[in-house]
């Protein structure tokens, strides 16, 4: 408790102030600042020492997306290569690595969990998973649970966001007018790149259905056509799969069609559920137990759903808080970490997490 009570003394004031920056919602490029420079003085070390002496536990679960050399102007922006080996081995040589069933293991059981401990999954199929991210979890012998769109990887059509991207990238348009999600400018690439994150984030609260005319309405206006093939190219094979899966992936259903579950009816939202286990299980040849919810949007209803229909877990997204024995398994939060190496450490100590817990007690939520 000494050291304990010596290194809060020396770090308390700083930390102190570090979460107050934080919860107050600082521009995202000075929030990286702010995690690079804790990083750099190991505030975030201290913060994880002191917090793991009180809470006896921090047990963080990553989600990765893409992991591929970046490219800029990407809507669903990846990890490279370089950045996803530096923080695999710092969790190795850092944490102890569970597989996602044996943390779902030691909460349901009620037993203590580790004091630092990390789960490591990777979202949606993209191929990149299999050429980038699979070889060095294989060097580094780290557990991963992949969760897939089953969908996606039967017929290779695109993502809808991934369509989003393609259009606005491929026309020749210099102005949109998307009603009822706009009007935009194309030129500069700025201004185009603006419009697809945009057009995306505005698309996710729109019911799913109403949701994919307006992504055909969209092509149509911009006269441009997304060829089936494309989705073959960077999204999994079910070969890249069953490979992956004799390596010691375990794969987790990820709906068919990927789209978010709570803005379509639960009859619909239930089949998304229960084939993509289906389609999986009869693919692989084994059962599968865990589920992650479609851009991590789920309320009770999506739960009741998930855990009526064979599944032991699930899994969402969320900022930045670590797991505890008092957590429901099927509502398991994961952390997103990005290319910035302090923000990624500062995910781990739990400061984002508390951080916001913190933010929102202030303010009598």
């Amino acid at each position: 408790m000494n050291v304990t009570f010596s290194v809060r003394l020396k770090y308390g004031t700083v930390l102190t102030e570090l979460i107050t920056m934080s919860s107050k919602g600082l521009h995202m490029e000075v929030r990286r600042l702010v995690a690079s420079a804790a990083n750099y003085t190991r505030m975030l070390d201290a913060y994880a020492f002191v917090r793991r002496k009180l809470t006896k536990c921090q047990v963080a679960i990553l989600v990765y997306h893409r992991v591929s050399p970046a490219e800029d102007g990407r809507y669903l922006q990846p990890v490279g290569p370089d950045s996803f080996r530096k923080q695999i081995k710092y969790i190795a040589e850092h944490f102890e690595i569970l597989r996602l069933d044996q943390l779902v293991a030691l909460i349901r059981s009620a037993r203590s969990l580790p004091e630092r401990a990390a789960v490591i999954t990777l979202d949606d199929g993209y191929k990149d998973n299999y050429q980038y991210a699979y070889p060095l979890l294989q060097q580094y012998e780290i557990p991963v649970t992949m969760f897939v769109a089953t969908g996606h990887l039967d017929n290779g059509e695109l993502f809808w966001w991934d369509r989003v991207e393609h259009i606005l990238k491929q026309t020749t348009k210099r102005q949109l007018d998307l009603e009822p999600l706009g009007n935009y400018r194309l030129e500069p690439e700025n201004r185009r790149f603006h419009a697809i994150f945009s057009i995306n984030e505005k698309l996710k609260r729109i019911p799913d259905d109403r949701k994919n005319l307006l992504v055909d309405k969209l092509s149509r206006i911009c006269e441009v056509k997304t060829q089936r093939s494309l989705g073959r190219e960077v999204l999994l094979s079910w070969e890249d799969v069953r490979e992956m899966d004799r390596g010691g992936v375990a794969f987790g259903a990820h709906s068919v069609n990927h789209p978010i579950l709570t803005n379509m009816p639960l009859e619909r939202a239930r089949d998304e559920i229960v084939e993509s286990k289906r389609v999986l299980e009869k693919r692989l040849g084994k059962v599968v137990m865990s589920f992650s919810y479609p851009n991590g949007d789920f309320d009770a209803s999506i739960a009741d759903l998930v855990t009526r229909n064979g599944f032991t877990c699930a899994v969402s997204v969320g900022a930045g808080r670590l797991i505890s024995l008092a957590d429901d398994v099927y509502g398991l939060n994961r952390i997103c970490p990005d290319e910035n190496y302090g923000k990624f450490k500062a995910m781990l100590s739990g400061l984002g997490g508390d951080a916001k817990g913190a933010w929102h007690a202030l303010r009598g939520k």
